[in-house]
């Protein structure tokens, strides 16, 4: 007995624009031409070109590749999240020798709203001295 084939598409069409539209930008935040990022993951241009129409989806190891060579996640090439680096990794940088920005989430969180408006005050105003 021939085993059935399931061709069942997990990703909608508005899916497959989220990920052409990111591929793009990350090529041109990167100054890259489609040229460039196929040499860097040994395939073709044309590749590069339908994945960035929404035309097809890149498969699991060329998104892997991709997410590497932008420096980025492979849940934000997805769409899956707004942010281009693991949280979880950016949780555990030092703030302090004594506290991560996890730590510092974790306070912020159970601030009060005019806690919040406060710490929000001194961040704006250290980040205009360090930017006048």
């Amino acid at each position: 007995m021939k085993k059935q084939k399931n061709n069942v598409n997990v990703f909608d069409e508005n899916q497959k624009r989220i990920i052409a539209k990111t591929l793009v930008n990350l090529r041109e935040l990167n100054f890259l031409t489609q040229i460039d990022v196929a040499k860097h993951l040994h395939i073709t241009s044309s590749s590069i070109s339908h994945y960035e129409k929404g035309i097809t989806i890149p498969p699991t190891e060329i998104v892997v590749r991709l997410a590497a060579f932008y420096n980025v996640t492979t849940d934000y090439i997805l769409g899956r999240c707004a942010s281009k680096t693991n949280l979880n990794d950016t949780y555990a940088l030092k703030l302090t020798d004594k506290m991560t920005i996890g730590d510092a989430v974790e306070i912020m969180i159970n601030m009060t709203d005019s806690e919040k408006e406060h710490l929000a005050f001194i961040i704006k105003l250290i980040g205009s001295q360090k930017n006048p």
